[in-house]
């Protein structure tokens, strides 16, 4: 065991999977220190016979404070550095030699525990909220990032003396990004460590959102760089400097990369006029709906599992082709979308299944199971529909419908939309931006391939 370093765990109803985190991060270091941020459940009484520091706090105050007041607890301490790990078991003690390692190399950084290269295992949506994450977190910082959003990390101790930061309960997920900033501002880097994605079929669900933390992150990474007046040598020094070299632009996401950045370039340029314009227009075409009964053909668009099964969202869109068949008993169905994150079964497959359980004849039911986002989806679809210029009805949920059959008619498809309609949601304002995000991104990558005659990127985004 080493005292060199204290472990610091907030948890917030992690029963289920505390106790073996602290035990495991015993063997580590005779500092672990547990602070229970106001649970519901367990999770004091499962470590409370562990030699651990338990700090309870009565009520929820959120990631950050509890972060913060384990820092200040391992403080007292006099260790060098902090070691934070989620008690949620997404980051396993046992690799913290590998940071550790790492730290030997830069013992002035923080070290970060990145799982962001093993795509497969981790959920797509939080997936792509982590890289538009690192975008704008990199160019704050003004270095390039690999996961922003681990908060299995190594600290040096000094990096805390006299920092000030936010650690009120909107800060949650907001504070670990906004260290990264505060960190570079004083000269000290973050360091890359690749681990394992895992995701505890037990573990409770995760208390990130994506877009509203996102959104957060957002609008904090702003104000730090509309404060150095858009920091123009972050962005160069972090997005654009890195994809010069030769030997980066031959991977198949340098174009999306690049897209990306000129989608800022335009909605900055244009004082945001863009982005709404492009936001008016899903608002426009989420109320249309166009579900003809004689068509042969209905797409419906995948949507993340809960336990191997439709969640309700994908639900809503599986009934809606239902009630299609009811009215057309020849319809052929195709569902798009693979395997993602921890799950044993494609999304295409998951959907069927609930099709023929309901009476859909097999026959008319096609799956595909490669693809992971929308531009995937039509992507496979291509390939698969028989025929050229097809009629297809796309099902989808009416957030994402405008996006989807703006893509889908680039791809050569004539498309009548017919959108599930779930009740409404909280979070659906920020679906809505979101949708706009990635339609903007679409529509400037679209743009200039034409432009500039790119066929290479028009064959990946269109027919």
């Amino acid at each position: 065991m080493s005292s060199n370093y204290a472990i610091i765990i907030p948890a917030y109803n992690e029963a289920r999977t505390l106790r073996n985190i602290a035990k495991s991060a015993l063997d580590f270091s005779n500092i672990v220190i547990v602070v229970n941020d106001g649970s519901q459940d367990e999770t004091s009484q499962v470590v409370k016979d562990l030699p651990v520091l338990l700090i309870e706090h009565v009520q929820n105050q959120g990631k950050a404070a509890s972060l913060w007041q384990g820092i200040q607890e391992a403080r007292k301490h006099q260790v060098d550095y902090y070691v934070t790990l989620d008690g949620d078991g997404q980051h396993s003690p046992s690799d913290i030699p590998r940071l550790l390692s790492k730290l030997e190399q830069y013992p002035d950084d923080i070290i970060i525990g990145a799982r962001l290269a093993d795509k497969s295992a981790i959920p797509a949506k939080r997936y792509y909220a982590n890289r538009i994450a690192n975008f704008w977190l990199a160019w704050a910082a003004g270095y390039p990032l690999s996961d922003s959003q681990s908060g299995f990390r190594i600290y040096p101790a000094r990096l805390f003396e006299d920092l000030k930061i936010s650690t009120s309960k909107r800060s949650s997920f907001v504070f670990e990004s906004e260290i990264l900033i505060k960190a570079a501002q004083r000269g000290i880097k973050s360091q890359a460590v690749t681990i394992p994605a895992v995701y505890t079929p037990n573990a409770r669900p995760s208390h990130f959102r994506g877009v509203r933390d996102i959104s957060l992150i957002t609008l904090m990474v702003a104000r730090h760089l509309f404060r150095r007046g858009m920091y123009p040598k972050g962005l160069y020094r972090s997005a654009i400097k890195p994809r010069l070299l030769p030997e980066y632009q031959g991977k198949p996401e340098y174009a999306g990369y690049l897209m990306g950045l000129l989608s800022l370039l335009v909605i900055i340029l244009t004082l945001g006029i863009s982005l709404l314009g492009v936001f008016l227009y899903i608002k426009k075409t989420a109320r249309e709906e166009t579900c003809p009964e004689d068509r042969n053909y209905a797409v419906i668009l995948g949507k993340r599992l809960k336990d191997n099964q439709p969640d309700q969202e994908y639900i809503h869109r599986l009934d809606t082709a239902l009630q299609l068949y009811h009215k057309n008993h020849q319809l052929q169905f195709y569902l798009l979308g693979g395997i993602t994150a921890n799950m044993e079964i494609s999304e295409s497959s998951a959907g069927a299944k609930y099709l023929i359980r309901q009476g859909v004849k097999p026959e008319l039911v096609h799956t595909e199971g490669a693809s992971r986002n929308t531009l995937e989806n039509l992507t496979e679809l291509r390939e698969n529909l028989p025929g050229k210029d097809q009629e297809i009805i796309l099902i989808t949920s009416q957030y994402h419908q405008a996006r989807a059959g703006y893509m889908a008619r680039q791809f050569g498809f004539q498309v009548y939309l017919c959108p599930a309609k779930p009740a409404g949601s909280r979070n659906m304002f920020m679906k809505y931006i979101g949708e706009a995000v990635l339609l903007h991104w679409y529509i400037t990558g679209l743009l200039y391939s034409r432009a500039t005659n790119n066929k290479a990127w028009l064959s990946r985004i269109s027919r």
